[in-house]
């Protein structure tokens, strides 16, 4: 229930597309045939609104047109009047011309320096539809025309820059929300992005979008425009979409490498788990080979991500509320002929909620790291390479070494930018999750090869002990072909990479050991301090069995290893049977990455690029979903 619940949850929030359809008879209309592709994915959130309220809506908006005044308090004032900002307020001013007041107060907004570091693009499209989504509520006093507008320019990709900084979302998002109005009204400083990355004016846009002219705004408009959370709650909202989908990531990789929800969600992750049957078979036949508990990274992953879940859903729901608020001031209702003044545009909620969220990324990007390190050292890993290098030959493959040096570094910057500045400390969750995703798939390659390489090693055994220990040259059968079981055992414990690279060299542990349990057999044979009834001893059979080990594993192996590498194995990929497989496929299908090693010449930081960049377009939440739903 609590894994449902979870996928339930975060499969509402941001989908795929941004949902503004080319409709001429109604611009606002969401039609999925003609959602725009963005970064900020709102397709799924809009489906239960397809056009079922928009004339309720449009006659919500339309009725401020008919009302001339409204009372607050007893006292008769103008609507063109209700333009208070902040404690300008207190000023004795009145003016009747609200269409110059309406144009100073954009012009006067227009107070930051358009250079280099803009506002991203995608953050400016989702601020425009927050903005427009609260002034439909329908108690801003605002033209039907101008969200109109709003929704062709979204729907042409035809984004009016804004300002990185210049508003600290106390009053409202006065500032950047200024440069959209800006854009609305023809404002000669006014740029425009385009879909090419160009850069237009904002008439140029307009005729674009099919708006023939720009707008004069009427009384309350431009406040209206202005005056709201927008700017920061659509960031807000983008990061706790993120966060969302990286805590299930963080969840499924720690499932993947082996409080109640995030135990719920590992257990359903992990049942039927290939991985797990294999390991609790081996387990019980030998019960040294595992730690009586797993390491604290493992262990106590679902206590550390609990609480960090909790905080993540805190935010969102935080978030949720905000974008879906009236929160410019003053707000008119013509039901009730009155104005309320408030302080909805108190951005305080998203602050607090931010706060709370970045805390709980660098928590999680902290335990991703220490899962990184252990899966990347062969004294934790059980098994797997030194820094889970992919290459025949270790000592010209250094595997994961830099990505692991990369993981401190991004460990180390992330827990800096987790108090000062979350959207970049969701930018280094993300490349700390490419990173691991790529590890882990290695990981997943290299444990799928040390199995079919463990194969080919006791098949060589197998045929060079009944060639040189069955029987003698007349024919009888010798007393070392008892060995066959426990020269098999000791294939099946030997780490496969311990003795990959040069299977037949001595100093390596995996003869030694084989020639180790051929003596003891000889040892105690009671008949070995001479020679069986036939004349033959043990003790002879030992160079003759080692001399064609040799002469035949290397040769064998590397066969094996170019099968592999050219997709041919007799035994199949345990992540298939895994509900993690949907990432590992992700991951090596859909972005097109392969195991990595030095031959290849292909450095990790491409491939993971490539996983970042993924990430970065939206791909990976559907493959979440995938593995919750399996």
């Amino acid at each position: 229930m609590a894994t449902n619940g979870f996928a339930q949850r975060l499969d509402r929030f941001r989908p795929s597309t941004l949902p503004i359809s080319k409709d001429s008879a109604n611009p606002i209309c969401v039609q999925e045939s003609s959602c725009v592709s963005t970064t900020s994915h709102w397709k799924k959130a809009s489906e239960p609104l397809q056009c079922t309220h928009f004339d309720e809506v449009c006659r919500m908006i339309s009725q401020f047109e008919k009302a001339e005044s409204v009372d607050i308090q007893g006292t008769s004032l103008t609507v063109g009047q209700v333009t208070a900002i902040a404690r300008r307020s207190q000023v004795k001013r009145r003016t009747n011309k609200t269409t110059d007041h309406q144009t100073e107060l954009i012009r006067f907004l227009n107070a930051c320096v358009i250079g280099k570091d803009n506002l991203p693009s995608s953050y400016a499209k989702v601020a425009m539809l927050v903005r427009a989504n609260t002034l439909m509520q329908g108690y801003s006093g605002i033209r039907w025309e101008l969200l109109e507008a709003m929704a062709k320019l979204m729907n042409e990709n035809l984004i009016p820059k804004l300002p990185f900084r210049g508003t600290i979302t106390a009053s409202g998002d006065l500032v950047p929300l200024s440069y959209v109005a800006g854009l609305l009204t023809g404002r000669h400083n006014s740029t425009v992005a385009t879909p090419e990355d160009q850069e237009i004016s904002a008439l140029e846009a307009l005729k674009r979008a099919g708006i023939s002219s720009p707008f004069e705004l009427q009384a309350k408009e431009g406040i209206a425009l202005v005056n709201g959370t927008a700017v920061g709650s659509a960031v807000a909202a983008t990061v706790c979409f993120d966060a969302n989908v990286l805590a299930l990531l963080s969840e499924i990789l720690s499932a993947m490498f082996c409080e109640i929800e995030a135990a719920a969600i590992m257990e359903f992750l992990l049942d039927e788990s290939d991985y797990m049957k294999e390991a609790k078979v081996r387990h019980e036949k030998d019960p040294l080979t595992k730690p009586k508990q797993d390491r604290y990274a493992l262990r106590t992953s679902p206590q550390w991500l609990g609480p960090q879940i909790e905080v993540i859903r805190a935010a969102t729901h935080s978030i949720e509320r905000e974008i879906n608020s009236v929160n410019d001031n003053p707000l008119i209702d013509v039901s009730r002929d009155i104005a309320v003044h408030g302080g909805n545009f108190q951005g305080t909620p998203i602050g607090v909620s931010m706060d709370n969220l970045r805390i709980a990324i660098a928590a999680i990007g902290k335990l991703m790291f220490a899962q990184f390190s252990e899966l990347v050292c062969d004294y934790y890993n059980n098994g797997l390479p030194s820094n889970l290098s992919g290459g025949p030959n270790p000592s010209l493959d250094y595997g994961f070494k830099g990505a692991e040096i990369a993981m401190a570094a991004y460990c180390s910057e992330l827990q800096y930018l987790a108090n000062p500045v979350t959207t970049q400390a969701i930018e280094i969750l993300k490349l700390m999750s490419a990173t691991y995703m790529m590890a882990l798939c290695q990981a997943v390659d290299l444990r799928h090869l040390e199995e079919n390489m463990r194969e080919v090693v006791k098949h060589v055994v197998l045929q060079v002990v009944r060639k040189t220990l069955y029987t003698a040259e007349d024919g009888s059968l010798l007393e070392s072909r008892f060995c066959e079981k426990e020269l098999l055992q000791v294939v099946e414990h030997q780490p496969v990479f311990s003795y990959l690279d040069d299977p037949t060299n001595p100093s390596y542990a995996l003869l030694p050991k084989l020639q180790e349990v051929l003596v003891e057999r000889a040892l105690k044979d009671p008949k070995s301090e001479s020679t069986n009834e036939k004349g033959y001893s043990i003790f002879k059979q030992i160079p003759e069995f080692l001399d064609e080990l040799k002469a035949r594993l290397g040769e064998e192996v590397a066969k094996a290893r170019e099968r592999y590498d050219n997709g041919d194995f007799p035994i199949a990929k345990r992540i298939k049977k895994c509900r993690t497989y949907p990432v590992y496929r992700f991951v090596r299908s859909e972005v097109g990455t392969e195991l990595l090693s030095g031959a290849k010449k292909v450095s990790p930081g491409e491939d993971i690029g490539q996983v970042y960049e993924a990430i970065n377009e939206g791909k990976l939440e559907g493959v979440l979903m995938k593995c919750l739903t399996q």
